[in-house]
């Protein structure tokens, strides 16, 4: 009896050891599937949205550019290719997608997401939606708007990087651009009155038309941020607007440039070695809504040809004097176009009051766009210039003393 019921334990556990040993069944191999690096968006038609994807293409297989029907363009160094489908939503434009390609696609490596313009201005809510209730999407992907559409975008032929996706990807860690994720994009919907938030705005350099600088075709460029209210884009602010929206939102980056306007086409510029922005809400008695702006820099001397010595004390003070009013220009220029043009708070100044001043923020919540364009500026803006460079006067200067 013993020996049977021994017999039934074994069989017993054998079972159980092969139903917990049932090997890969579920698995998925990289020969099996389309690994996307980057995804456009455009508005195909009326009530048509157009699904683009850069596909990486494996190294075995990289002397055969082939794709899986539809729209095809290779890009890059041949390492990626770009395919699109049309649908009536994102879930149906993604399913045409599929079956086109003989493989399965797969989002886990998608870091970036390209907004087309037209698509931006219709609204972009319902593709979000998609987007983050789709499990195979990663909510820490960055999200742009291009000026024209986003499969141009894609179809970029970067030299430096291995992709286009890659290359925008590089270009939003520079000083003269800034990132957003979708997850931070949700948030700032969830959390302002009037569902404002910013994204960066690119370009491909055929579209630029500023003859000043030569542009790379093949490169995508940093055009500023696009203005979103209820999850439709309403404008945006150009390169220069767009430094005093990265002062008031204390996004400086070391290696900052700032350029002082100097009469008779002299120049002074410093280079930032850091930067720290702070905001302070404030109500006053007779009810006025007050924001101080407390901006604390410090940076090099990067070039001086104007007649100011940067050994005098005194000079210095009116170099440090012109670099506090540069900024404090830019901020209240950008300020200006926020509240009056397009009446949006990108800057988040409501959530600063909100966390201050809770019972007043509930008052004027329903209608902050009107309280917004009332709000004032004041500013605290300190440039600390500490060091010359290699040189402690100019060549112009040096020149004069040696006579």
């Amino acid at each position: 009896m013993n020996r049977f019921r021994t017999h039934v334990f074994l069989c017993c556990l054998c079972f159980l050891s092969m139903v917990q040993l049932t090997g890969c069944w579920d698995r998925m191999e990289v020969n099996d599937i389309a690994i996307i690096v980057g995804a456009g968006i455009d508005q195909a038609s009326t009530n048509q949205v157009k699904l683009s994807a850069e596909i990486y293409i494996p190294e075995e297989n990289n002397s055969e550019s082939q794709s899986g029907g539809g729209v095809t363009t290779n890009s890059g160094n041949g390492k990626t290719f770009v395919s699109s489908a049309t649908g009536s939503s994102m879930a149906e434009a993604m399913y045409k997608l599929q079956e086109r390609l003989s493989r399965k696609l797969y989002w886990g490596h998608n870091d970036i997401f390209v907004f087309g313009q037209k698509r931006a201005e219709k609204g972009i809510q319902d593709d979000l939606d998609f987007i983050l209730r789709y499990v195979r999407m990663r909510e820490r992907a960055n999200v742009y708007v291009a000026e024209g559409k986003a499969f141009d975008i894609l179809g970029i032929i970067p030299k430096l990087e291995p992709n286009s996706m890659e290359a925008l990807s590089e270009l939003s860690k520079t000083e003269i651009s800034t990132t957003v994720d979708l997850k931070q994009v949700v948030q700032q919907i969830v959390e302002t009155p009037d569902e404002s938030f910013s994204i960066p705005y690119i370009n491909r350099g055929t579209l630029v038309t500023d003859k000043k600088h030569n542009r790379n075709p093949n490169v995508s460029y940093f055009q500023g941020v696009s203005l979103f209210k209820k999850t439709k884009m309403i404008g945006s602010l150009n390169t220069d607007v767009t430094w005093g929206y990265f002062w008031m939102t204390n996004n400086i980056k070391g290696n900052t440039i700032i350029a002082l306007d100097m009469p008779h086409h002299e120049t002074i510029a410093i280079l930032l070695t850091g930067s720290k922005t702070t905001l302070t809400p404030r109500i006053t008695a007779d009810g006025k809504w007050i924001m101080k702006v407390k901006v604390r820099s410090e940076g090099n001397l990067l070039q001086n040809t104007s007649a100011i010595d940067f050994m005098s004390p005194k000079q210095h003070a009116e170099m440090v004097k012109l670099a506090n009013e540069e900024v404090k220009f830019s901020i209240t220029n950008t300020m200006r176009i926020l509240q009056k043009k397009y009446k949006v708070d990108v800057v988040q100044f409501g959530d600063e009051f909100r966390k201050k001043y809770p019972k007043q923020w509930k008052k004027v919540k329903p209608n902050w766009s009107t309280a917004f364009q009332q709000v004032q500026l004041e500013l605290d803006v300190m440039v600390d210039i500490p060091r010359p460079g290699f040189l402690n006067k100019s060549i112009v200067q040096m020149k004069d003393v040696s006579k």
